[in-house]
């Protein structure tokens, strides 16, 4: 237990290391999410109700696609500089890799979202509830658990890049759903109580996937160049 906690914040510390010394990724991901958002509110043009209402669900559009960028790189650094290789070499249990890069990648957005949120208040008018912390925390979460699996199973084929986000999107409409309408309840009246729905759903989203992904991690990490 003590091998395989070590080996997953090995992997943990690595990503980390790795990506604010290649802080320009960091940058480039943020950037994006910024201008989609900018992008987004002028699209609206003058109508400031319609896009209070509406921002919540354009906050995670620039989410997820913005995670599409960040998840692509997770796996693809190892398999073009060889470190692949090595890492089966040292015996890395896959179950210690996969959560390792899940974690990475989970705080990774949820950075993400947090520099955001003040441009979400200046274009979109709103006042944010401390409790969207939470809302935050589990849609990072389904995000991340699904993205990191599906980045981990397609990173060895050569179209994995544009597989990702055709793959992902599907599987994560339920998380993005459940985010959109947690985080409008939070912003805007909720008088029948019904953001703790959609926050239950997100709990129950995480803790399934995170579990199916947790059982599949060894089949997913199985013979990586296959698929070249």
């Amino acid at each position: 237990m003590i091998s395989f906690l070590s080996q997953t914040y090995w992997i943990l510390t690595k990503d980390l290391k790795i990506e604010f010394r290649e802080l320009y990724h960091l940058i480039s991901v943020f950037l994006f999410g910024f201008l989609l958002l900018i992008l987004l509110s002028f699209s609206l043009g003058s109508h400031p109700d319609l896009m209070k209402k509406i921002a919540p669900g354009l906050f995670w559009i620039a989410i997820f696609f913005s995670s599409i960028l960040m998840l692509n790189s997770s796996f693809r650094r190892e398999m073009e500089d060889g470190q692949w290789e090595g890492l089966l070499l040292l015996s890395i249990d896959p179950k210690a890799l996969y959560l390792g890069k899940l974690l990475g990648n989970f705080l990774f957005l949820l950075v993400l979202e947090i520099g955001l949120l003040p441009f979400l208040v200046i274009f979109f008018d709103l006042s944010l509830n401390p409790s969207l912390l939470s809302i935050l925390i589990l849609g990072s979460a389904g995000i991340a658990t699904v993205g990191t699996f599906y980045a981990g199973l397609i990173t060895s084929f050569r179209e994995g890049q544009i597989l990702l986000p055709l793959l992902l999107f599907p599987m994560l409409v339920p998380v993005l759903l459940a985010s959109v309408q947690a985080t409008q309840y939070l912003m805007t009246d909720d008088p029948f109580g019904q953001q703790i729905i959609w926050v239950r759903l997100l709990i129950v989203f995480d803790f399934i996937f995170l579990l199916g992904s947790i059982l599949l991690a060894d089949l997913m990490f199985e013979e990586p160049q296959g698929g070249k």
